[in-house]
């Protein structure tokens, strides 16, 4: 069994395949000031209600995009587990060829999409991850990270507004609603602002990197966010809610051999 981990500003995601071939994915909050012990207890419990058995553990593999989070989840992850965690970081070998002019600032969880996004094949392809922050990861023809873009998420929108406007209300957003544009409230009117927009702001941006890689790319949507989005988008796209996990179980089979 291999322990896969994704670590964001809002939440440590936690997903392994149980006897049977049952899939779990289990969230836990992010509390980047909580010490290893901390998140062990959480660890341990969260192991306990799905009936992992530690001895069934083969490895363990964390991306993390919250560096003062790390630490405490590598040492929390192998005390628990009693394996070494491999966190994908500098020197992790990913198969992976990142045109950045400073490739070790690209975030682990869009490196690991890149890796699951380039293992698919459909390609050149664009990756957009709706979570906290809106992320484009761009791979050309060749299977290369070319570029990235990374914009406030929806909620992170409405939070900015609320905050900078005084008379602006505090408004709550349903998955799975289409926003009328003619908005008539301004509690609706925010909503379609953050919504809407972040749609046409995918739509856009794919417009653009088509224009740059010469032909129309494939599109993979994933994080918490699509859900509120999805049905603004105007652009051909396909879920991959798994795409960050099947990253990192490549990493995990590419590295294997020299842990």
């Amino acid at each position: 069994m291999l322990i896969e981990v994704i670590a964001d500003n809002s939440h440590i995601r936690i997903h392994f395949k149980g006897d049977g071939g049952a899939h779990f994915a289990a969230p836990i909050a992010t509390e980047p000031r909580q010490t290893d012990f901390y998140y062990a207890c959480m660890i341990e419990q969260l192991f306990t209600l799905c009936g992992v058995e530690k001895e069934q553990i083969e490895g363990v593999v964390l991306a993390s995009v919250v560096p003062q989070l790390t630490h405490a989840l590598m040492g929390a992850l192998s005390f628990v587990t009693g394996k070494r965690p491999l966190n994908v970081s500098s020197g992790v070998k990913t198969g992976l060829n990142i045109r950045s002019d400073q490739p070790q600032q690209v975030g682990a969880d869009r490196v690991t999409a890149a890796v699951a996004a380039k293992a698919r094949g459909k390609l050149p392809c664009v990756v957009v991850d709706c979570g906290a922050a809106i992320t484009f990861t761009v791979l050309d023809q060749s299977g290369a990270l070319a570029a990235s873009a990374i914009a406030p998420g929806v909620r992170m929108s409405l939070e900015a507004l609320r905050a900078e406007s005084a008379q602006l209300p505090t408004v709550a957003l349903e998955n799975s609603v289409r926003y009328d544009m003619m908005a008539r409230n301004t509690a609706d009117a925010m909503r379609v602002g953050a919504v809407v927009g972040a749609a046409a702001m995918i739509d856009g941006m794919v417009d653009r990197y088509a224009e740059a890689l010469g032909e129309t790319p494939q599109v993979w949507l994933t994080g918490e966010g699509v859900q509120l989005i999805a049905r603004h988008i105007r652009t051909c796209w396909e879920g991959a809610d798994d795409l960050l996990f099947e990253g990192l179980r490549l990493i995990w089979e590419k590295n294997r051999q020299s842990r």
